[in-house]
């Protein structure tokens, strides 16, 4: 499995846009959905502060969603109604046991 989290600033007027643009790229054109989840958090004590978390079946799938028309988008759409903080690429090896 792989992902990536994007942690963005909002400018508090531009909140709206971003939510609904965050919107438009829960649902993908692609055939081969290997998206596992995709989750948005916003931070407790930074308000407008979110994390966007995705994971992948594969790295193949989540190479050609980079290159998806709505991810592109979308990071545009940060960079006019924000500040990218940071964008970060994983790659989980093996399940944690429970405890």
């Amino acid at each position: 499995m792989v992902g990536f989290e994007i942690l963005v600033k909002i400018d508090p007027k531009k909140r709206i846009e971003f939510l609904q643009a965050f919107e438009m790229v829960k649902h993908i054109d692609q055939q081969d959905d290997s998206r596992i989840d995709l989750d948005l958090f916003e931070e407790v004590q930074g308000p407008n502060t979110f994390l966007w978390l995705e994971h992948w079946d594969n790295s193949e799938s989540l190479s050609r969603y980079y290159y998806n028309n709505k991810f592109i988008s979308m990071m545009g759409a940060i960079e006019v109604l924000g500040q990218l903080i940071h964008k970060r690429a994983f790659s989980i090896i093996g399940k944690v046991d429970s405890a």
